[in-house]
Formats: C-alpha cells, sequence, structure tokens
C-alpha cells in the first residue's frame, strides 16, 4: 500500500471511529467538515483575556523580576537617607550589572536545558495541577525580558546622577559621561527593538541589533567601569585602580556576563548536512553530529547575520548517531535553503531543548501540528513510549510535500492520525478537532506547534474552556 492510500486509510479508520463513539453533538463530521458548537469560553471576557493573555506565565515571570527590582531600589534608597545629595552610584551599577549578568544567565543552553530537566523530575504520579504548571517551564523568556529591562532603569538612575555630578562639578570626566550615554542609546535600542510588535515586523532588525548592541553593550560597560574607578583613585589616600576594580561587585558580575557571552562561540563549527529535496517546499538537511534527544539546533549559513532554530529528528537508520532537521518554505531564508541547499552549515552552543519535550510529564497528550511543524513533534513523540500520543496535522499535500518516510513516522507514533490535506478539504476548524479529540482520548494536555498566530489562537481557545494548552511563544 502506498503511503496515500495509507493516509486514506487512516484518516478514513479516524472519522469511523469518531462516527461510532461520539454522539452528534459532541464530534465534529470529518466527511462533511461541520464542527459541532463549542462549550462556552469560561469566566468573564476581561477576566479570561487576564489570565490567558495579559497575566500569561511570560509577563508574570516578567512582572515578579521587576518588582523585585524596584523593591531593591525603594530599600536602597530607604537606606541611604541622603541620596540626592550623595547618590549610591556604585550600588546602582551592580545593581544594573547583575540585571545584566541574569539576562544573559537565563539564555544559555546549558541553563535553559537544566530547567527543562529540572521539570523532568516530575514523575507522571505527581497531581495533574503540579505538572500543568511545570509545564510552563518553556516561559522563562520572562525572566530575561524582566532582567534586561531593570537593567536599563538601573542605568538610567546611574546614568541620570553621573550627570548630575557632572553638572555641580563633583565629578569632571568627559569620558565617562560621553560612555555613558552611548552605552545609555545601545541599552534603549535593545529594548525597543525586542518589544513584541516591532520584533514581528522586523524580525532580521530585531536580530542584528540584539546582538550587536549587546555585544558593543558590554564591552563599553567595561569602558565605563574602569572610567568609573579611575574618579576614585584620585580621591586622597585611595588604592590603585586595580585593587578599586576587583573590589566592586559590578566587576565579577560584568566578568561573568562577558564569559557567557563568549561561551557559545567556544563550540563554533562547521556541520556537514545532506540535503533530501521533499519537494518544492520543504527540504531535509541529515547530519552525522550525535545529538541528544528532544532537541534542536540553531543553524546559519552567515554567522554574523542571522540564525535560524529547526527541532531535530534522531536518526532511526540502523543505529547511526546524527539526525536531521526539517525545513519548510516559511519566509526568504528558508525559501532559498529549499531553492539551493548548502554543503555544510555553521552552528554554535550546544543543542536547546524545546517545549514540546514537556509532554513527556504527561500520561495522555494530543499533538496539534501544521505544515513543517511535523519536525520537532517527530522529535519528541518517538521517544516518549510512556506517554500516549495522538496527533492531528494539517497541512498541504502531505505526501507530496513530505514524502512517504515523514508520513510513515508520523504514522508509526498514532496509527489513527489524522492527517488533514488542506488541498482537498481545505482549513480545519483545529480548535474544535483538538477539543474534540482531548475529551475522547480522557487526555491531560494539548501540545500545538504551528505558527505563532495560529498557535495563540489555538492554546487560548482551548485554556479559555478549561483544556489546559501549550505551545510555542514568541519568546521561547
Amino acid at each position: 500500500m502506498n503511503s496515500h492510500s495509507t493516509i486514506t486509510t487512516t484518516v478514513q479508520s479516524y472519522r469511523k471511529a469518531n462516527h461510532l463513539s461520539l454522539s452528534s453533538c459532541n464530534t465534529f463530521d470529518l466527511e462533511k467538515g461541520l464542527p459541532p458548537e463549542l462549550p462556552e469560553k469560561r469566566q468573564h471576557r476581561y477576566l479570561r483575556h487576564a489570565r490567558h493573555t495579559f497575566l500569561s506565565v511570560y509577563r508574570r515571570l516578567f512582572s515578579m523580576v521587576f518588582i523585585l527590582n524596584m523593591i531593591g531600589l525603594a530599600a536602597l534608597l530607604a537606606h541611604n537617607s541622603n541620596w540626592y545629595s550623595s547618590p549610591p552610584l556604585e550600588h546602582f551599577a551592580t545593581a544594573a550589572s547583575a540585571n545584566i549578568m541574569v539576562a544573559l544567565l537565563i539564555r544559555q543552553d546549558y541553563i535553559v536545558n537544566a530547567c527543562f530537566k529540572l521539570t523532568w523530575i516530575v514523575p507522571l504520579s505527581a497531581p495533574l495541577r503540579l505538572r500543568r504548571i511545570m509545564a510552563k517551564v518553556y516561559e522563562y523568556g520572562g525572566v530575561h525580558s524582566g532582567a534586561a529591562f531593570s537593567s536599563v532603569i538601573w542605568f538610567c538612575l546611574l546614568t541620570g546622577f553621573l550627570t548630575r555630578e557632572f553638572v555641580i562639578r563633583q565629578t569632571r570626566d568627559a569620558g565617562l559621561m560621553t560612555f555613558s550615554y552611548i552605552l545609555l542609546v545601545l541599552l534603549l535600542s535593545l529594548v525597543i527593538t525586542a518589544y513584541p510588535r516591532f520584533r514581528f515586523m522586523s524580525h532580521n532588525t530585531f536580530e542584528s541589533v540584539h546582538r550587536w548592541a549587546g555585544w558593543f553593550s558590554l564591552a563599553l560597560f567595561w569602558v565605563e567601569l574602569v572610567l568609573f574607578a579611575r574618579i576614585q583613585t584620585q580621591h586622597p589616600g585611595a588604592e590603585r585602580l586595580g585593587l578599586i576594580l576587583i573590589k566592586l561587585p559590578a566587576f565579577w558580575l560584568l566578568l561573568v556576563s562577558s564569559l557567557h557571552a563568549i561561551l557559545p562561540w567556544l563550540r563554533f563549527h562547521k556541520l556537514p548536512v545532506r540535503a533530501e529535496k521533499l519537494s518544492n517546499h520543504a527540504v531535509r538537511l541529515h547530519f552525522d553530529e550525535p545529538v541528544p534527544l528532544f532537541v534542536g539546533l540553531r543553524i546559519s549559513d552567515a554567522p554574523l547575520k542571522e540564525w535560524h532554530s529547526f527541532a531535530c529528528i534522531p536518526s532511526r537508520d540502523g543505529g547511526k548517531s546524527g539526525g536531521s532537521v526539517l525545513i519548510s518554505d516559511a519566509g526568504d531564508w528558508t525559501r532559498k535553503t529549499i531553492a539551493s541547499p548548502n554543503p555544510y552549515y555553521y552552528i554554535k552552543g550546544i543543542p536547546v531543548t524545546g517545549v514540546l519535550c514537556m509532554a513527556r510529564i504527561f500520561r495522555r497528550v494530543v499533538i496539534v501540528t501544521t505544515g513543517s511543524g511535523i519536525g520537532p513533534c517527530l522529535g519528541v513523540m518517538q521517544d516518549i513510549p510512556q506517554t500516549y500520543c495522538r496527533v492531528i496535522w494539517s497541512t498541504p499535500n502531505p505526501y507530496r510535500t513530505y514524502g512517504e518516510e515523514i508520513v510513515n513516522s508520523v504514522l508509526d507514533v498514532d496509527p489513527n492520525a489524522v492527517i488533514w490535506d488542506t488541498r482537498k478539504q481545505g482549513r480545519p476548524n483545529i480548535v474544535t478537532m483538538a477539543y474534540t479529540m482531548y475529551r475522547e482520548e480522557e487526555a491531560e494536555a494539548v501540545f500545538v506547534i504551528s505558527n505563532p498566530k495560529l498557535t495563540r489562537k489555538v492554546v487560548y481557545g482551548l485554556e479559555s474552556r478549561g483544556i489546559p494548552a501549550f505551545g510555542p511563544i514568541w519568546d521561547s
């Protein structure tokens, strides 16, 4: 039986199973494409929006970090009653550098992986509520943005008081003031371009600014710290510059930050690949370099320009190490890669764990994906035998676009997978399909891997009806 007939048979078996097992009031007819009415969303509209959108876990983490910083600021000013006439400049510098360090550390590959692995310790016997809370670990980006934003607040205060000192002639160092304002502009540019709406509108600009402004900011922070310490040497009986520097907490915090900015580049190397062109819309890049389970790679053909993340599908060819990544047409870079793949790409850092791996802490899950999102799904589903997975995959021409091996791999995981051909059947009501399958299978969670807009729509559509749903966020 060829793969196309396999898809047809599989979908038909699913139609038959659901038609017999579910009543017409709570299911949908795959033949006619007529979804049922979903239950009403829970809670009042404004409360629902606040809980699932405005107060997402990401924003709660951001708020927590920011509020802790503001508490620290209030305590610092309260402790220094004469803070206006004698501002605690050293403490401002320490707080700014501490937040920069936290923002950098939480983005480090090994720390991200450690966070995920800690949540895997939670056994399947743990209360479902606890496991659902732990599954939100992928929203750790709130700590990064909260610390980064707080560092800018602290540095604004530092610059403001340095300016005041300069104006009243207590501190006359034109170099210090010049570098302070250049650094302030760079930090503000990082915050502005990282705003979600700007980031979506011009992602390449965001990447360039974040990379170059970030590097220059670290370099200028070192210059500023040295100039700041040099001022201290001008006081009567002051110690030497080197001793003053190493006694500043900001020196050690900045040293940790700088080392971690360099760390991913220590593993920078070429990754030879073998391209398997699946269609004009998709390519699969195979490589021999060993990779752990449940991870993704960042690859690039222009390391100083842009990087792209793809989930790894472990190799299952005769026990060989290595794996592959699945790339579909989703923009200029992917389109170029499909049309003319390189014999190698660059990678840096270590492979990073992704959101879908959290499915392993549930007994039964529904996995919803579209297009090449099936790649990261396969990278996880095939290696969590303790978790029962049901699959909904919506994509145009699945067999022609992704090939027999990919389709058969999906069917190996879920012989009754719903593989929806949007070319023949139109766009499905994915929220309804996911809700129905979740109820029918008595699943514990739903995972969604798709484009940002559809992921947000499906996750919100399910969460607002009391269904635990998880999917990558814009900062995952």
